[in-house]
C-alpha cells in the first residue's frame, strides 16, 4: 500500500558508520515513500559522500561509544564487545533524545549488536535487520587458505564470529538478507523467516558509456586503450586484489593496448583477514607481484562514488576476483554501468551473472582460462557489448532501488498491520 504523504512513517535506522549499506536504503525510503528517518551513526564518510535527502526528511544523529568500539581499529578477538559497546552507545542516545514517536526500527547485525537494546527503549516496534554473512569454521572466504602460521586462536573465533547474528534471530527481529546464498549460509531453523530481496543500486548515479575521449579522476585515457577496472573499498585479499594482480599482468604483458585502472585503499579492515587486519596489503601484494608496466597501472585509492562511477564507465573489462563472499555493490554497480564483467566463478557471482549471457566466468583456479578470456573480450570490444548491455538490463530488472525497495516497504506495511 502507498503511505500517505501527510502521515509519513517514522524510521529509525541503526548503523554504526554512515552511510554504510543501509544510507542509500534510507535515502530511498524518504524520497519516495515520505518517510522521516533518523539515522543513528557512530561515524559518518565527508558530507560529499552523504545521500541527498539528509536535512531534507532524514537527520543524521551521532551517538558515542566508549571500550573497544572507540579503538580505530579492533583485533577479531574483541568483535563481540566491540558490538555490544556500539548497541550500549546507541541505546544512551536513544534514552537521552527519546525520538518519538517510531514506527520501524531498521538495523544492520554484520556483528554490529546496534539495535540489541532498542527493545528496551520502544517494546513493540518493529525491528528490521540486515543480515550480511554467517561464518563457517572452514568454508567460504579465506577459511580454506589459513596456514600453519594462523593462530589457533582465529579458528576458536570463527566458530562463535556468529554470537551476535544467533542473539538478533532468537530476540525478534525480522531478518531481511540480500541473496539467497547469503541465507543459505545460516541455519536452516531461521532460513524461512528470511526476506531475500536485494538493497538496490541507486542507477541515477550510474554512468554510462558514450562516444569519445575518456577521463577518469581527471586524467585523460589515451585513445585506443583498453581499460581493465577493478574496485574494492579496500585492496585486500578477501576481493581478490592477489587475483587481480596476478591476471592483469599477464594481460598487460600479452596486450600493449591494455590499461589497468584500480580503485580501493588501505588499510584492510575486515577482521577476518587476520594476517593482514590494519595492514596495507596492497605494498605486500606488489612486492610479491611487482608491476609488469608501472606506467600501465593506476592507482585512485579511495575515491567517491562518482569518481567510482567514472571509471565503470570508461571500462572496456570489469575483473571481479573476489572469494567466495558477500557480492560487493561495485559488482552491481559494473553490471548497471554496462560493462562486460568477468568474474570469478564462485556460487555468490552466479547469482547475478550467467555465463555468456550477461557476463563472463571462468574457475577460479584456471588462470589460463581467465586470460584467455579477458583477452578475447580486449580484442573484440564491440562483440562482447552485448553481454554489458544485457548486464545493465538485468540491473534495470532486478536490482536497482525502485525494483527492489518496494518489497521492503512492503514488509514495513505488513509489519505495522500486524502490530496494529
Amino acid at each position: 500500500m502507498e503511505l500517505m504523504a501527510q502521515d509519513p512513517l517514522y524510521l529509525l535506522c541503526i548503523e554504526p558508520h554512515f552511510p554504510g549499506r543501509l544510507g542509500s536504503v534510507a535515502d530511498w525510503l524518504v524520497r519516495k515513500r515520505g518517510y522521516r528517518c533518523q539515522f543513528y551513526c557512530r561515524s559518518a564518510d565527508p558530507p560529499e559522500h552523504w545521500p541527498p535527502s539528509v536535512g531534507k526528511g532524514m537527520d543524521v544523529v551521532r551517538f558515542e561509544v566508549g571500550g573497544a568500539a572507540r579503538e580505530p581499529g579492533v583485533h577479531w578477538r574483541r568483535l563481540l564487545e566491540r558490538s555490544l559497546c556500539y548497541a550500549q552507545g546507541c541505546f544512551e542516545v536513544l534514552q537521552a533524545r527519546r525520538p518519538r514517536p517510531l514506527d520501524i526500527v531498521l538495523g544492520r547485525s554484520n556483528g554490529l549488536g546496534s539495535t540489541l537494546f532498542v527493545p528496551i527503549f520502544a517494546p513493540g516496534v518493529p525491528v528490521v535487520n540486515l543480515f550480511d554473512y554467517y561464518y563457517h569454521a572452514h568454508a567460504h572466504d579465506l577459511a580454506g587458505e589459513a596456514g600453519p602460521q594462523t593462530p589457533m586462536e582465529y579458528f576458536h573465533w570463527r566458530r562463535a564470529a556468529n554470537a551476535l547474528e544467533l542473539v538478533d534471530l532468537e530476540n525478534g527481529v525480522t531478518p531481511w538478507v540480500a541473496t539467497r546464498w547469503q541465507r543459505d549460509l545460516f541455519p536452516p531453523e531461521y532460513r524461512d523467516d528470511f526476506l531475500v530481496l536485494f538493497d538496490g543500486v541507486d542507477v541515477r548515479r550510474v554512468v554510462h558509456r558514450t562516444p569519445g575521449p575518456r577521463t577518469v579522476a581527471g586524467r585523460a585515457i589515451p585513445a585506443g586503450m583498453r581499460v581493465v577496472s577493478f574496485v574494492a573499498r579496500a585492496l585486500e585479499r578477501v576481493r581478490g586484489f592477489d587475483r587481480f594482480l596476478t591476471l592483469a599482468n599477464r594481460l598487460v604483458r600479452a596486450c600493449p593496448e591494455v590499461l589497468c585502472v584500480v580503485a580501493g585503499g588501505s588499510p584492510v579492515t575486515r577482521g577476518l583477514d587476520i594476517e593482514f587486519f590494519q595492514k596495507d596489503y596492497q605494498a605486500h601484494a606488489l612486492a610479491q607481484q611487482p608491476l609488469a608496466d608501472p606506467e600501465r597501472f593506476w592507482f585512485l585509492g579511495s575515491v567517491a562514488p562518482p569518481v567510482v562511477a567514472e571509471l565503470l564507465s570508461a571500462s572496456d573489462l570489469h575483473l571481479y576476483p573476489s572469494r567466495p563472499f558477500p557480492v560487493s555493490r561495485s559488482l552491481v554497480q559494473a553490471m548497471a554501468a554496462g560493462c562486460v564483467v568477468l568474474g570469478w566463478d564462485h556460487e555468490p557471482v552466479r547469482e547475478f551473472l550467467t555465463h555468456g549471457v550477461n557476463g563472463l566466468l571462468a574457475p577460479a583456479d584456471d588462470l589460463d582460462a581467465l586470460e584467455r578470456q579477458a583477452l578475447t573480450v580486449l580484442k573484440d570490444l564491440s562483440g562482447h557489448r552485448p553481454l554489458g548491455e544485457a548486464a545493465a538490463e538485468t540491473v534495470r530488472r532486478h536490482y536497482a532501488q525502485d525494483v527492489t525497495l518496494p518489497g521492503l516497504a512492503g514488509l514495513f506495511d505488513r509489519l505495522l498491520e500486524g502490530k496494529g
